[in-house]
């Protein structure tokens, strides 16, 4: 299954990134992660009363395919925007950031369930972080006039 979906995800990245174009990277970018954001509500939000193991399937399939395109995307974006005398530090400091999320994640996610007795506010916090991500993705300036 998790090869399904990279697979699916690798496909869905293909067919909406086009190298030649740097114009389309950080609308795509900002619109994926709207997309994903949206989608951890709604995902949650549908299931949240009598979860169904295969509305969950879909939604996690649905989610993943974004997630997954997500991340060429920021990469690509990453290397449009940063100086290649500077690239290494911020290929290093994006992934530290990025990272960071799955250390601490299992960490959070547990105590709000241990604490609240459901995992509502560990989706809420989720969601959140990627429309946060997305708001931060809106103030990239790109600098088109490097190929």
């Amino acid at each position: 299954m998790n090869t399904l979906w990279g697979h699916a995800a690798g496909r869905l990245t293909l067919l909406v990134r086009r190298p030649h174009d740097h114009r389309l990277r950080r609308p795509q970018l900002i619109a994926f992660t709207v997309v994903q954001g949206v989608l951890v509500f709604a995902a949650y939000l549908r299931t949240n009363e009598k979860p169904s193991l295969w509305v969950m399937s879909i939604l996690l399939f649905v989610t993943s395919l974004f997630f997954n395109a997500l991340q060429p995307m920021a990469h690509a974006l990453l290397n449009d925007v940063v100086d290649g005398a500077e690239r290494g530090a911020a290929f290093g400091l994006f992934n530290l950031v990025g990272e960071i999320g799955a250390v601490v994640s299992p960490a959070l996610s547990g105590t709000l369930f241990d604490h609240y007795g459901s995992w509502t506010h560990a989706v809420y916090i989720d969601g959140a972080l990627m429309l946060a991500g997305a708001g931060l993705y809106v103030l990239i300036r790109e600098n088109t006039s490097r190929a």
